[in-house]
């Protein structure tokens, strides 16, 4: 089985639809590396449609059911078809991950080349995944990694039958992993230090700061903060202030060089320096291209007891149907 991931560097994602291959229940297969931070995903939900996330690295934020859930390195994340989800109030850190979108029956029909008789254990297993957010188990990188690889070769007979076989291979590991024991593995230190980081601006200025605080030497920290959160401590406190400057420069209330110094940057240059490495575009230009996705922009959307209304279809740069973009959320009973 192959381990080598080979993605575009530079944030393109890698965007595949299986009907070719025989399989129209998965029309919407990605990965994506992402180099920077981007606009949070807009409030949205998937006709009929599950979709699973597989952090491989990095951390992001899905807001569901008014509750926030904070993935990292490592971990699935599912939303049920119909139900709404979105980033709230976050951004995109940077980071690696794979997703999918797959119509899956209910128990009785046929999925995936098998029989409604031979396919209706796992169909009853992932209809009844006791929770959302769970821990990747070991073989499902690579059984992507390969699938992604036929993806690129292209459609054939064989290739069709290989697929089918592979993705029954990682929906069973996805149901079995789904009910692993599991907690977030943050130990007091880190959580300690997490919650230092969120005040910025009035935050220690060093990494040696922040570990002495939390009785740490900094090396023993860095590898800890690194092992549990996903990225290093001086990245994530970085693109937490430059995450904060960014609010700032929203609300316009203070200059680019004001912002700087209130957030521990030595000059306006070098926070402008640093805002490019996290968001890939300048503070002003980003403001710009804020402005033009301001219809299609992170939303901080509460739950609602009715329906949302839809304001229209959501269709990626490939062409593929991604979604529709809701103005509220429709409440559904899922596991949590």
């Amino acid at each position: 089985m192959p381990t080598r991931l080979n993605l575009p560097p530079n944030g393109k994602r890698l965007i595949y639809d299986l009907t070719p291959f025989g399989i129209p229940e998965v029309p919407y297969f990605a990965a994506m590396n992402m180099p920077f931070t981007q606009p949070g995903l807009p409030a949205h939900l998937h006709k009929g449609r599950m979709e699973l996330n597989h952090i491989l690295k990095g951390e992001r934020v899905y807001r569901v059911g008014g509750k926030d859930y904070h993935l990292r390195g490592n971990q699935i994340f599912v939303t049920w078809p119909d139900e709404m989800h979105g980033s709230g109030r976050f951004l995109h850190g940077r980071g690696m991950h794979f997703w999918m979108q797959a119509a899956i029956p209910k128990p009785g029909l046929p999925f995936l080349g098998q029989s409604a008789k031979r396919i209706a254990p796992l169909l009853r297993a992932l209809w009844s995944m006791p929770r959302r957010q769970f821990r990747a188990l070991p073989g499902m990188r690579d059984l992507y990694v390969r699938m992604l690889d036929l993806c690129r070769t292209g459609p054939s007979e064989l290739a069709g039958i290989e697929m089918a076989a592979l993705l029954t291979q990682w929906f069973l590991l996805v149901a079995s992993a789904s009910t692993r024991a599991w907690k977030e593995e943050i130990t007091p230190d880190i959580a300690k230090a997490l919650e230092i980081m969120s005040r910025v601006p009035y935050v220690p200025r060093s990494i040696n700061d922040i570990a002495e605080e939390v009785c740490l030497s900094e090396s023993r920290f860095k590898g800890k903060f690194r092992e549990q959160v996903g990225v290093p401590p001086g990245e994530y406190l970085q693109r937490r202030r430059t995450e904060v400057a960014a609010d700032m420069l929203v609300q316009g209330e203070a200059s680019m060089t004001e912002i700087a110094l209130d957030l521990g940057f030595s000059s306006a240059q070098h926070f402008s320096q640093t805002f490019k490495t996290f968001f890939g575009l300048s503070p002003n230009a980003w403001l710009k291209r804020q402005a033009d996705h301001d219809g299609l922009g992170t939303q901080n959307i509460e739950d609602n007891d009715h329906e949302g209304e839809e304001v229209r279809p959501w269709v990626d740069d490939n062409g593929l149907l991604h979604g529709y973009v809701y103005k509220s959320y429709p409440v559904r009973n899922h596991p949590t």
